[in-house]
């Protein structure tokens, strides 16, 4: 074997081995913040500025250490600003890591999920079985790898979060507005969410990743609508520089991500 075909080799080998896959979701979030998001403090879906560490106790509770959103250049105001217990709702102010594509997307059809009880390893030690969720991430590897697969993780605020749940995305009737001037609507009685329209590509190219990479379920009717996004918003520099960051950091990135930065770059 020639020195040249030895020195591409040794070169490989080296970028997977400091290539590592997330251990678990608590890592993916810190690997994150710390290789992805530690120059891009804006959240996903309404553009809020944010800090990781909030040094200058905003909100006055003594954490220095939380993540601190300011609203004020997004003009994003709560639906819920106060809980039914009648206290300020932390959500608000704070950041959440988002599944873009809900985890019950990627493993709500295991059995795991759907039958908690046939497996005495999700029994807990208070006799109750833990949730179905937590059940298929602790026995089912892949739905793990797809759980903390950083494609599919983005910084939101944290009642946002909370407020689509497993909701599936589709086009909201009405421009329902919730939020002030950020652009997502939610209907509850349809359980479904619309994004703003500057992020739909990105959420069509992350639902093709999921579906290719960790068997995600989904309808045609949606798939169709994903298609759409995907040409109706192209990659900008920064769905490219993301995609770099998460493939250096735990070795897969998203083909789809790759492919449009190579033929239409930004």
């Amino acid at each position: 074997m020639n020195r040249f075909l030895l020195f591409v080799l040794s070169a490989l080998l080296s970028a997977t081995a400091l290539a590592d896959y997330p251990t678990s979701f608590s890592n993916a979030k810190s690997k994150a913040e710390k290789a992805v998001y530690f120059d891009k403090h804006t959240t996903f879906y309404c553009g809020c500025d944010y800090v990781f560490d909030d040094t200058k106790d905003k909100d006055g509770d003594g954490n220095t250490h939380e993540t601190m959103i300011y609203p004020e250049n997004c003009g994003y105001k709560p639906r819920n600003p106060i809980t039914k217990k009648g206290k300020p709702n932390a959500r608000v102010s704070r950041i959440e890591w988002e599944h873009i594509v809900p985890a019950h997307v990627i493993g709500g059809h295991l059995d795991e999920w759907k039958n908690k009880r046939n497996y005495p390893e999700c029994k807990k030690s208070n006799g109750k079985f833990m949730s179905g969720r937590d059940c298929a991430y602790k026995l089912n590897q892949a739905f793990k790898k797809g759980h903390d697969d950083m494609n599919n993780l983005t910084p939101a605020v944290g009642e946002l979060n909370g407020d689509r749940s497993n909701f599936a995305f589709a086009v909201v009737q009405g421009e329902q507005r919730s939020y002030g001037q950020c652009d997502f609507e939610i209907d509850f009685d349809k359980d479904v969410a619309e994004p703003p329209d500057n992020v739909k590509g990105n959420i069509a190219r992350t639902y093709f990743h999921m579906i290719k990479e960790h068997n995600a379920q989904i309808p045609d009717t949606e798939l169709t609508m994903y298609l759409y996004w995907d040409k109706l918003d192209p990659v900008d520099e920064w769905e490219c520089l993301r995609n770099k960051r998460i493939e250096t950091e735990q070795g897969l990135g998203n083909s789809f991500v790759d492919e449009a930065c190579k033929v239409n770059p930004p």
